[in-house]
């Protein structure tokens, strides 16, 4: 018969040296308050019980009992670290090491709290690394991120402190409300797909994009939140051109990575350069439906003012090779169809076109010939004057010049 050995650590802080061996017939048991400090690798064959806390230097490399639901886990290598055991349930993990612990089995989960210092996670390709509902994520940096697959259980405000390749790209979703619901997020590091710009978006980043999926239960449509960082809005592998005056970093989605994304508006941004970090929330909610995934970019998007906007050009021709130059149009959003009047006139003062409809002046314009008599009219400067009112009520009337080129 094996005898049985109890070990009670009562103490503020013990420390092993190189390594430390816990026998089959051992209990090791750290009282709350205490501290036990293993300078190298931890061989657990025995039942290891944390109340307080357990700081590793070096590598887990068998467990065959742990209780840790009360106490810290600390990781302090100053180098990469691996975490043996295939499951754990932890209260309070903290990553303080400076390179990487991996976590490469089954199930780790967290029920009080993650803090991410100097260091990161990074799980095995098929672990389930699971927040638990009550729980909370502390820090986060560009020295200290999750790189893998982040698993939220629950409802409420749910940060994943995500990152890839030395980028930190955290994402939020802001409320998060469900039944069962387990939602899963991760950062990758540049697309090695070509992203297409929906008709909402002038481009889509390549430069990096996260994954989003419902694993389980159900959840309503939630705002998203997204940090973005090194990224480089002009230029874009495939752009879109849409005539716009002001434009804006906006949060992309679409159904998979080399897919067509759109616009999820932009209900606010933060703390940007409008062309390589900030923080975006996004307008309009995302929808997740169980097993399906959705892939968010940074794009860029023409901004509307709430207001609304106007541009007119300074020049045409109807010989230009891209069609929305062939036609002089006057380009807007919320501009109301009540009231609106255009005039444009030759340098005699000649009428040679008018239009009280905004769906022809900016969708079809004037192509350069008399409106009356169907003759071209000849290159030179043209004048118009344009009178309208926005959906606000606010009017605007302007005069102005603009060239016709043959």
């Amino acid at each position: 018969m094996r005898k049985l050995v109890y070990i009670s650590l009562l103490l503020p802080s013990l420390l092993f040296g190189q390594q430390l061996y816990i026998p089959g017939s051992a209990i090791v048991h750290i009282s709350e308050g205490a501290n036990l400090e293993v300078g190298g690798d931890l061989e657990n064959n025995g039942i290891l019980q944390n109340f307080g806390t357990l700081s590793l230097y070096g590598d887990w490399l068998i467990n065959a009992n742990f209780n840790g639901l009360e106490g810290r886990l600390q990781f302090l290598g100053g180098s990469n670290q691996v975490v043996g055991p295939p499951t754990l349930r932890v209260s309070e993990i903290v990553v303080n090491q400076g390179g990487e612990v991996s976590f490469p089995g089954d199930e780790y989960r967290i029920l009080d709290r993650l803090d991410l210092q100097f260091g990161n996670i990074k799980p095995g390709e098929n672990t389930r690394f699971i927040m638990e509902p009550d729980s909370r994520v502390d820090n986060g940096s560009t020295a200290s991120y999750f790189d893998g697959t982040l698993i939220w259980e629950g409802s409420g405000i749910k940060t994943f402190p995500v990152g890839n390749e030395g980028v930190y790209s955290p994402v939020t979703l802001l409320n998060v409300f469900g039944v069962d619901t387990e939602i899963g997020a991760k950062y990758i590091r540049e697309n090695p797909e070509d992203p297409v710009p929906g008709d909402s978006l002038l481009g889509v980043s390549h430069r990096g994009f996260w994954e989003l999926e419902l694993l389980d239960g159900s959840v309503d449509p939630t705002l998203v939140e997204i940090e973005f960082n090194e990224e480089d809005l002009t230029d874009f592998r495939i752009p879109n051109n849409i005539r716009h005056r002001v434009n804006s970093p906006a949060i992309a989605i679409a159904p998979d990575p080399a897919g067509i994304y759109q616009s999820l508006g932009v209900e606010s941004i933060m703390n940007s350069d409008s062309l390589t970090f900030g923080t975006i929330i996004g307008e309009i909610p995302v929808s997740l439906q169980p097993g399906q995934k959705v892939y968010l970019a940074i794009g860029l998007a023409p901004r509307i003012p709430s207001e609304g906007l106007y541009f007119i050009p300074e020049a045409f021709s109807p010989q230009a090779t891209d069609p929305s130059n062939q036609t002089f149009r006057v380009f807007g959003e919320r501009i109301s169809e009540e009231g609106f009047d255009l005039q444009i006139y030759n340098r005699y003062g000649v009428v040679v076109f008018e239009t009280s409809s905004f769906s022809e002046a900016s969708q079809i314009g004037w192509n350069g010939n008399n409106q009356r008599t169907g003759a071209e009219e000849p290159a030179g400067v043209y004048y118009y004057t344009v009178r309208f009112q926005f959906e606000t009520g606010l009017p605007v009337q302007e005069k102005g010049a603009f060239y016709l080129v043959r």
